[in-house]
């Protein structure tokens, strides 16, 4: 079986309706990943990898309407604007490294990005 791209281990993710992304994201934290490029808030129960992918799905929103990506007409594939990079770049330039932090520390953070509706 021939791997996709690089990296054998990509997935295309719905983003929203008509917005797919290839990600390396791991199947469980999907649905954090759109709930942050949809704009909703964090929920108070994930684990460190949603947050983070949470995180990442809010980035790729922000670089969207930034202009730093564009949605590719052909097969609506989110892509950097200046298509030289293939889809498969945008979450690694979209993520940043891991930072550790005492518990105290992420529940203050935690809060402060928690919104009530």
């Amino acid at each position: 079986m021939k791997a996709i791209g690089k990296n054998p281990n990509t997935k295309v993710v719905d983003l929203s309706k008509d917005i797919l992304l290839r990600t390396t994201i791991p199947l469980d934290n999907h649905p954090a990943l759109r709930s942050g490029f949809a704009g909703y808030p964090i929920n108070p129960r994930w684990n460190v990898n949603k947050v983070h992918a949470w995180k990442t799905g809010r980035r790729l929103r922000q670089a969207l309407q930034q202009g730093d990506l564009i949605i590719r007409s052909s097969d609506s594939m989110l892509v950097p604007s200046d298509k030289e990079e293939e889809g498969i770049l945008v979450t690694k330039a979209a993520t940043q490294p891991y930072r550790w932090i005492s518990c105290a520390e992420w529940v203050k953070q935690l809060l402060k990005n928690y919104q009530t509706v």
